[in-house]
């Protein structure tokens, strides 16, 4: 009867170290699934973060951006203006210099021509 003692309580430590390392396999499971949990939460905060940045720094400088198109717009037409002034300044000189050379040609050498 020892024999069957001594085979009953090897089974019996065989089960009870089966079931330690089954309950130590599903809190390593349970532990795992937790961490990605919990990754998953702080990478989607991140993110959140990140994207209010994102449009905070955006709206921030869409302002800017836009004065500077305006800025540059009026500046454009600043020297559109200087140009159409200095066009009605010179045209009366430009016409008669023009006249002065159909009528009054003089004959030079061209430089080339030397």
């Amino acid at each position: 009867m020892s024999q069957q003692n001594g085979i009953a309580t090897l089974l019996q430590a065989e089960r009870e170290a089966h079931e330690i390392v089954s309950k130590a396999r599903k809190y390593r499971q349970d532990k795992l699934k937790q961490a990605k949990k919990d990754a998953a939460t702080e990478i989607n905060n991140y993110k959140l973060q990140k994207d209010k940045e994102l449009t905070n720094f955006a709206n921030e400088n869409a302002g800017s951006v836009d004065d500077l198109e305006k800025n540059a717009d009026l500046q454009v037409q600043d020297e559109l203006k200087d140009i159409e002034r200095v066009a009605k300044e010179k045209k009366e000189d430009v016409i008669k210099l023009l006249i002065d050379a159909v009528t009054h040609p003089s004959a030079e050498l061209h430089a080339n021509a030397i």
